[in-house]
C-alpha cells in the first residue's frame, strides 16, 4: 500500500462511518418519535445519540488520517454488534457487518502506513499532538469499557442497569432470588430492577403476581426484605423524577399510615413507567 492508497483507505473508512452514523441516526429518531417497542424499541433510547456522536467523530478522525479513530471505530463496531445480538437474541446483517469491518480494517492499515510514510519522507511531518494521547485515547478506551460493561449486564455477569421483565431474567438470577427467599416458588416475577453494581442481592425492587417487594443488603451483610401485597396498597406516588444518572423514586402507600415502601427504578427505556403502571393495574384489579 503506497501513500495514495493509504489515504484512499482512510477516506473509505470515513465514508463507511458516515453511512453507518446516518443510518443509526435515522433509526434512533424514528424509534424515539414513534415510542417504538419490541425489536425497534432497542433504539428508543436517547443515550444512542452518544453512539452517533462517536461514529461521526471517528469518521472525521479517519478523514484526517487518525489512527486512534480507525482503531476505536473498528472495536466499537464489533462490540456494538455483540450487544445488538444479545438484545435481539439473534445475529442479523452479517454480510453488511463484514463489509463495514473490511473498510474499517483497511482504514486502520491505511492510517498507520500513511503516518509511517510521512514520518520517513516528509521533513515537516508533525507527530500526533499530545492532547490526543491525553484525552482522545482515554476517551476511546472509556467508551469501549462502557460497552464491555453493557455486554456484561446483558449476559447477567453484572446486574442490568434497567428495569427488566421477569421473562428476561436468567434462570440463575431467578434461582438466586428464590434461594434467598426474596420471592417464593409459587409466584411469578413480572418486573425486576436491581440497583446493585456487582450482584442483584445488593438491592432490588420486584413486582410479582402477588406483591411488590423491596430488598437490600445492609452493611453487616444481612438481607432485609420489605413487601406489600396488592390488597394492602392504597396508592403509588412519584416522589422524585429520575434522570440518566439517578433512578426515579416512587412511594407505595398502604392503607395504614405507618406502612409504605419506596421504589428506586431506572428510567432507561421507560422501565420505571412500565413497572409502576403494571403495579397500579394490579392495585386496581385487587381493590375495586
Amino acid at each position: 500500500m503506497d501513500r495514495n492508497e493509504a489515504i484512499k483507505a482512510a477516506r473509505n473508512g470515513a465514508i463507511a462511518a458516515v453511512i453507518s452514523g446516518t443510518l443509526t441516526l435515522a433509526i434512533v429518531v424514528i424509534a424515539i418519535f414513534s415510542n417504538a417497542e419490541g425489536t425497534l424499541g432497542i433504539w428508543n433510547d436517547p443515550s444512542n445519540f452518544f453512539d452517533i456522536v462517536l461514529i461521526f467523530a471517528c469518521a472525521f478522525g479517519m478523514y484526517r488520517k487518525s489512527r486512534a479513530a480507525a482503531v476505536i471505530i473498528f472495536v466499537y463496531f464489533i462490540l456494538a454488534k455483540i450487544i445488538m445480538g444479545i438484545e435481539m437474541g439473534k445475529t442479523t446483517g452479517l454480510l453488511t457487518s463484514l463489509i463495514f469491518l473490511y473498510f474499517y480494517g483497511k482504514a486502520i492499515q491505511g492510517t498507520f502506513i500513511y503516518h509511517k510514510i510521512e514520518k520517513a519522507e516528509n521533513p515537516d511531518y508533525k507527530p500526533t499532538s499530545k492532547w490526543v494521547y491525553y484525552f482522545g485515547i482515554p476517551g476511546g478506551l472509556l467508551v469501549v469499557t462502557l460497552m464491555i460493561i453493557g455486554i456484561m449486564t446483558m449476559t447477567g455477569v453484572v446486574p442490568s442497569t434497567e428495569v427488566v421483565k421477569g421473562s428476561e431474567l436468567s434462570s440463575k438470577e431467578i434461582e438466586l432470588l428464590r434461594n434467598e427467599e426474596i420471592v417464593s416458588k409459587n409466584e411469578n416475577i413480572e418486573y425486576f430492577y436491581s440497583g446493585g453494581f456487582t450482584s442483584i442481592l445488593e438491592a432490588g425492587n420486584i413486582l410479582t403476581d402477588q406483591r411488590v417487594i423491596v430488598y437490600q443488603t445492609d452493611e453487616k451483610g444481612q438481607l432485609e426484605i420489605y413487601e406489600l401485597y396488592f390488597p394492602d396498597i392504597a396508592s403509588v406516588a412519584l416522589v422524585e423524577e429520575g434522570s440518566y444518572i439517578n433512578p426515579s423514586v416512587y412511594q407505595v402507600n398502604s392503607h395504614r399510615k405507618d406502612a409504605w415502601l419506596k421504589l428506586f427504578l431506572s428510567i432507561e427505556n421507560r422501565g420505571d413507567v412500565s413497572f409502576v403502571e403494571a403495579l397500579r393495574n394490579k392495585i386496581g384489579s385487587k381493590n375495586p
